[in-house]
């Protein structure tokens, strides 16, 4: 049972002191830079795939800008 609490309490400790080492050669920044683009490269994915769904979702119920300016023409005809 303290041999667990043991082996914790290291990888604990080598996570720090791999942290502190990172902070003073630099590699913290880089590091952070890194993952800053990667979480914007998955955002400007997840976008694209939006805008593609709901390209497709248009294109296959044919709904287009002309077939909208129709619908919204009709509505006001009929609505006086």
């Amino acid at each position: 049972m303290s041999s667990c609490w043991i082996n914790r309490a290291a990888i604990g400790l080598d996570s720090m002191i791999a942290h502190i080492k990172d902070r003073l050669n630099g590699n913290y920044a880089r590091r952070r830079a890194i993952k800053q683009r990667l979480h914007l490269a998955m955002l400007a994915t997840e976008r694209h795939q939006l805008v593609a769904a709901r390209a497709t979702q248009k294109r296959t119920t044919g709904f287009t800008q002309h077939s909208a300016l129709h619908w919204r023409t009709e509505f006001h005809r009929n609505a006086v």
